[in-house]
């Protein structure tokens, strides 16, 4: 049987890659177009809206203060809508599976894309670990007489198996789960200021002065982080053109919804008590609607890490799936089952999620893992950046279907932006043993060398061996391929 090759599949349409489905064996068929432009928003916003971002708005108010939360909110979105820009004429360029592998080896170079891609994987990880943490200690906070890791199993166990019924289902999944959230955190936050009003203090002139507004924007950047994750998924979206609206109402509705939260939260304590507060949700929860509201709030937390968990395993499992159509990671993760979902690629994913986030629940050590996936999504943000200022240069007559404004000013900005968060993301003191020591930088250190052994040695290696079993005569089965 032939391989169907799709319009965007120029770096594996030699591959034949093998997939199963039942008891037969045939050739890669690709990816089911199933999605539209609502659940493109729903996982572009709920991979953004982890759990951690609470805590991240709580860092917000406690540098800028109720008075000046609105703007650190506003300029943290803004920046962000800029970086949908970008992203978004990246996916109009090239809309495949494999987007950031494709465009930073388009734009910059083989070798650069498929360790920073790599990378960029270990970032998705570290998030569903945070996240996992923070589920079950919010949990673990209204039901004591369960352990909080045994939530946080039974969660990512539930998306796995929704996950490998299809990407229909995941999709139906991320729709409910991310909508009702908006929904739900939007009402009790405005019933929480109808209740109590908003802070007095008015909103000029800043109680922290312009360096505390900056620090503010930096944290409220990281409340949109992850947005961008939503375009390995352009091969399953019935319209490639709705992936740039779709980053751009996620990061509105993100803006809109956890701007009202922080107006809340700030309306009832002083900046100076912020800092102290693990669950503040669960405290706006309970003044907006007493006991009602805190589990209502404990039960958007819940929500909020199903639709991170989801939106992580379609999404990563989607890049390790076209890592391996590719031959740059090992065939099993090419392979699908009869749902035309990658199944081996999603068990993996699930694995090692369970396992970091089962040790980070013994541990309670979990600060070092934002800081360590905000730096390395700052980062990708400026490799983005000067992918796309490459591309511009290397496809001149290029008609994207979306074009990001500005010209070279935006990426620009962006990628200089950018780069210093990740700078500051790298260097903040986590929670990991002897402060004296940058962790951030030794675990930066250590992923870049694993990274560039397998760029160096194992990918090669498997590429060899792929060429090797194209060579095969015709009537000779294939290694590992069932006749």
């Amino acid at each position: 049987m032939p391989i169907r090759r799709g319009r965007y599949q120029p770096l594996w349409q030699e591959s034949g890659v093998v997939a199963r489905s039942g008891r037969r064996e045939v050739a890669a068929v690709g990816l089911r177009r199933e999605l539209g432009l609502r659940t493109v928003v729903s996982t572009s916003a709920g991979l953004a809206f982890a759990a951690v971002n609470f805590l991240a708005v709580v860092q917000v108010a406690a540098y800028t203060g109720a008075q000046t939360l609105w703007v650190a909110m506003a300029t943290a979105a803004i920046l962000c809508l800029g970086a949908a820009a970008m992203f978004s004429e990246l996916a109009a360029r090239y809309p495949t599976a494999a987007g950031l592998r494709l465009w930073l080896r388009q734009g910059i170079s083989d070798r650069f894309s498929l360790g920073f891609t790599l990378v960029y994987l270990v970032a998705i990880l570290l998030v569903v670990a945070a996240d996992a943490f923070v589920l079950g200690s919010v949990v673990h906070a209204g039901l004591p007489g369960v352990p909080g890791v045994v939530w946080v199993v039974l969660a990512l166990g539930g998306i796995f198996v929704a996950n490998l019924r299809g990407i229909r289902l995941a999709g139906l999944v991320q729709d409910v789960t991310a909508y009702a959230l908006l929904a739900a955190l939007a009402i009790v936050s405005v019933w929480s200021l109808v209740r109590h009003g908003v802070h007095p203090g008015g909103l000029w002139p800043p109680p922290g002065g312009a360096s505390g507004v900056a620090q503010g924007i930096a944290e409220g950047i990281f409340i949109f982080v992850g947005f961008e994750w939503v375009t390995p998924l352009a091969e399953e979206v019935r319209e490639a053109r709705t992936l740039p609206p779709g980053m751009m109402w996620a990061v509105v509705s993100l803006a809109l919804v956890f701007g009202l939260f922080g107006l809340s939260l700030t309306s009832l304590y002083p900046a100076s008590h912020l800092l102290h507060m693990t669950a503040p949700q669960l405290l706006v929860g309970r003044a907006a609607l007493g006991g009602l509201g805190f589990w209502a709030m404990l039960a958007i937390t819940a929500v909020t890490a199903v639709t991170t968990f989801n939106g992580a395993f379609v999404s990563g499992s989607r890049l390790l799936y076209a890592l391996a159509r590719e031959h740059a990671l090992q065939p099993a993760f090419a392979h699908l089952n009869g749902r035309m979902v990658p199944d081996r690629a999603l068990m993996a994913l699930s694995a090692v999620s369970l396992v970091l986030a089962v040790a980070v629940s013994v541990t309670g050590r979990y600060t070092y893992l934002i800081n360590m996936g905000a730096a390395i999504e700052s980062a990708m943000y400026a490799a983005a950046a000067l992918a796309l200022l490459g591309l511009r240069r290397r496809e001149p007559d290029a008609r994207p279907f979306f074009r990001a404004p500005g010209g070279s000013v935006l990426p620009v900005a962006i990628g200089v932006i950018f780069i210093g968060l990740a700078a500051i993301s790298a260097t903040l003191p986590g929670d990991l043993p002897d402060p004296r020591v940058p962790w951030g930088l030794v675990i930066l250190a250590v992923l870049a060398l694993a990274s560039a052994y397998h760029v160096w040695f194992v990918a090669p290696a498997l590429r060899r061996s792929a060429q090797a079993r194209r060579r095969q005569p015709a009537g000779r089965p294939r290694p590992g391929v069932t006749p």
